[in-house]
């Protein structure tokens, strides 16, 4: 049997079936809910998710790691990756011992502390089974493609770089929409998803596919993306209308 081979079948199937994801915009927690972000050196919680978690979930000014109101701190800007690691095993113990709360995780250290998604996501792996433990859109995404590369890489016929491997990406309610990208070289994101980002980096609504140049989007992934990608001048289309289109 090849363990590898199942392993990533699983990862895969475990993230199309995710219904844990973090909204990339939250207004206010329900009650239970950390909001998990992180901070700088000295704590001042000043800027983006620190901004929020100060404003609205009672994150004490001066605390760089661990729980203060409904928010939880995790040191990143101006500290060092291995001093972000490790506080990130804490948290994942932490979140071990207190399973009547739920932790929504932000894309920590993506932002003004410099790290990369695809540095972090990986700390946080573990976490994509607990049933306690929200995920970004960021995260998911590199979970995903991992799989899809590892999973890929064992297919004789279609290598990462070819047209082909586009569509291991997407639903199959856009394949159709994807050929015509293609056939036209219309730009769109290869590698799976869609999402806007406001001015501080952060993702503010995301779906399945997005078409950039036309200000197109399908499949919004909740109401709340919907409407903000309205709010954007984005038009929600369905598959068979845009298709209708290029009659």
């Amino acid at each position: 049997m090849n363990y590898e081979k199942k392993y990533y079948e699983l990862v895969l199937s475990l993230i199309k079936n995710y219904e844990r994801e973090t909204p990339g915009k939250i207004q206010r927690l329900r009650q239970g809910q950390i909001f998990v972000f992180g901070t700088d050196k000295r704590g001042s919680q000043r800027l983006g998710a620190a901004g929020f978690a100060a404003k609205c979930c009672g994150a004490a000014i001066g605390i760089a790691e661990g729980l203060t109101g409904s928010s939880y701190a995790l040191p990143t800007q101006g500290f060092t990756f291995e001093e972000t690691s490790t506080a990130i095993k804490r948290f994942i113990d932490f979140v071990k011992s207190n399973s009547n709360m739920t932790f929504l995780v932000t894309p920590i250290g993506c932002g003004h502390a410099g790290f990369k998604a695809e540095d972090i996501a990986p700390f946080f792996f573990e976490c994509l089974t607990f049933k306690n433990v929200w995920l970004p859109y960021d995260f998911l995404t590199i979970y995903r493609k991992e799989a899809i590369k590892a999973l890929g890489l064992r297919k004789e016929t279609i290598s990462s770089s070819t047209k082909e491997d586009v569509f291991e990406y997407y639903d199959p309610q856009v394949h159709n929409v994807i050929r015509v990208l293609l056939a036209n070289n219309i730009s769109f994101n290869h590698e799976g998803g869609f999402c806007l980002k406001d001015e501080e980096d952060i993702v503010i609504a995301e779906a399945e596919l997005g078409i950039e140049s036309e200000k197109i989007v399908f499949f919004p992934f909740n109401s709340q993306s919907e409407l903000t990608f309205k709010n954007h001048g984005y038009k929600i289309r369905t598959p068979e209308e845009y298709l209708n289109t290029k009659l």
